[in-house]
């Protein structure tokens, strides 16, 4: 009897202790499981932004250096290509950690930084803001032209009786009331990010085609792999005999300086959900917006101007945020929708922009550079690739490159008609309609593709398009260092790390303030203070200003040398 009262307790106790060591075990894997989880849910809410600016990488003019690098040195170039876009990623990084951080775009930084300086204040606006602006302007002019010549093309191509000059017509056109539909985009507000759902899933369709036909493309001209895999690694055929000027090429027309502007503006709009306490602060927010550092313009004004008066006594300096981002942003919060926004954008240039560059670099290389009883052929202009490949690959090829180029120059310049909306409101405050920006944007660079195509042909068109990108290289310094300037400034990438405090906390710090109750409302509700015990900086690091600042100099020099080459005659 002895022993078996002994056993009960055993047989009692065991299984319940034996589940709860297992629930133990489990509760930290639930816990990865469900973490992972919301991470994973929260990633899918910032899909958009980096597809719409991956698109600004897979343009007519990227196509045009491309094709003659692949018909002209193989697969040498694919190293030059993988190291653009690199640069790219880490350009577009950068924008997406301003606009987000600041709550204002590249351009209208540069606007409150040189536009009302203390002294010598019209002195600032002619030699630097002004400047600036009007080499800014000219960018996205040369852009528009690439994409307006490349989309003419292809409709060339679909139909040879197609005049040159109709066919920009035609591509302009259909751009333009595209985005009419989306006369609000980017600035979306609470009530329409359906809108803004909507167009940067239309945008990533036009991606996916895109890719989806070289993809074909590449099935069709059966390159050798091993080649191609090995022109990612750096080799001496890329410099010699005017490999070095086509390198310079592809870096000048893989990083866009318009896809900088927009990807700064783009990311100013919140994706990720605040959290309760966060709702809470969002009244605050309201109410302490118009509270920003002296290099910051004032927005709306609503709240009541008790806590305003307390929080300026205080010091504070608030976290500026647009209509859509319209709460005192916790600095955790801030993190977490930076960690995001970057992977999406890194991510979306490395799996649709570098894939598509490659691509193209692939398909002339195998289509033109290794296949043909006659050698190689030297690829001038994208017609001309369009001829060879219809007669060495066949004529269903022909049509998929003439489709994937229509589509990729109508995807940029959508992108582009946008970035010269928010170039024109950031540096001039250009306050109208959308309407009427988008229709003085698109007649900018209508006007003279039209008259270069009716006058000269397709010849100067192609001049025309070469010319282009030439004009972007030296555009893109002015875009970078500003930049890297204003990520690099602890003041502008500063921001307060705000919490909560219960209600009835004392004034008795000068880094914290109490907004008074409105009247009327319920005092037994509670108040809520905010409290900026320290400030976090999103400044870049040491790493970042170097690696940034190779790359500024990688640009310059390579600009230095394509204006030495043209001034030479090579063309």
């Amino acid at each position: 009897m002895a022993i078996a009262d002994s056993s009960d307790p055993t047989e009692h106790d065991h299984p319940s202790s034996s589940s709860a060591a297992a629930a133990a075990r489990l509760a930290p894997r639930r816990k990865r499981v469900w973490k992972a989880n919301k991470i994973f849910r929260n990633q899918l809410k910032f899909i958009g932004p980096g597809i719409v600016a991956a698109v600004a990488y897979c343009d007519p003019g990227n196509w045009a250096t491309d094709l003659e690098a692949g018909s002209t040195f193989g697969y040498a170039h694919l190293f030059v290509i993988l190291s653009a876009s690199m640069m790219a990623i880490v350009l577009q990084v950068l924008a997406t950690r301003l606009g987000y951080v600041t709550g204002k775009d590249l351009a209208q930084h540069c606007r409150a930084r040189f536009y009302d300086r203390p002294t010598h204040t019209k002195l600032w606006r002619w030699a630097c803001l002004y400047p600036l602006y009007a080499v800014c302007e000219a960018g996205i002019i040369f852009t528009d032209l690439a994409e307006l010549l490349g989309s003419a093309i292809a409709l060339k191509m679909l139909i040879p009786r197609l005049p040159l000059w109709v066919g920009v017509l035609l591509t302009s056109t259909d751009v333009f009331i595209v985005l009419a539909f989306f006369n609000s985009y980017p600035e979306i507000s609470s009530r329409s990010r359906r809108s803004m759902h909507i167009f940067e899933f239309s945008v990533s369709i036009l991606v996916l085609i895109v890719l989806v036909s070289f993809i074909v493309l590449i099935v069709n001209v059966q390159p050798d792999w091993g080649d191609t895999f090995r022109g990612y690694l750096p080799s001496r055929t890329m410099i010699v005999n005017g490999g070095l000027y086509l390198a310079v090429s592809i870096v000048g027309a893989t990083v866009m300086p318009h896809s900088i502007f927009l990807g700064s503006k783009v990311a100013i709009s919140d994706r990720l959900k605040p959290s309760p306490m966060e709702d809470k602060e969002t009244q605050l927010g309201r109410s302490l917006d118009p509270i920003t550092s002296p290099n910051l313009s004032p927005i709306q004004q609503s709240g009541d101007l008790p806590s305003l008066q307390i929080a300026r006594a205080a010091g504070l300096r608030l976290h500026q945020t647009s209509p859509v981002n319209d709460y005192v942003s916790s600095v955790e919060h801030c993190k977490a929708h930076l960690a995001h926004a970057s992977f999406d954008v890194a991510i979306s240039l490395f799996t649709l922009a570098l894939p598509i560059n490659s691509a193209i670099l692939i398909v002339a290389a195998a289509a033109f550079y290794y296949s043909g009883s006659d050698g190689p052929s030297q690829v001038a202009d994208l017609a001309s690739a369009h001829q060879l490949l219809t007669s060495r690959v066949g004529v269903g090829s022909g049509y998929i490159f003439a489709i994937a180029l229509l589509v990729a120059g109508q995807a940029a310049s959508i992108t582009v008609t946008l970035a010269g909306q928010i170039v024109s409101e950031g540096f001039i405050e250009w306050r109208t309609r959308p309407f009427v920006r988008r229709l003085v944007t698109r007649l900018i660079g209508i006007v003279p593709s039209a008259i270069v195509a009716a006058s000269v042909g397709p010849q100067g068109v192609d001049d025309l398009l070469i010319g282009s990108q030439v004009a972007l290289s030296m555009v893109l310094p002015f875009v970078v260092l500003p930049l890297i300037i204003f990520t690099s400034d602890p003041q502008t990438m500063t921001m307060p790390n705000y919490h909560s405090l219960p209600s009835g906390s004392p004034i008795g710090s000068p880094t914290t303030t109490h907004p008074t109750k409105p009247p009327g409302e319920n005092e037994n509700e509670g108040s809520l203070a905010l409290m900026s015990s320290n400030e976090s900086t999103f400044e870049n690091n040491l790493a970042t200003k170097i690696i940034v600042g190779l790359i500024f100099c990688i640009c310059c020099v390579a600009n230095v040398y394509a204006i030495v080459q043209l001034a030479q005659g090579r063309t």
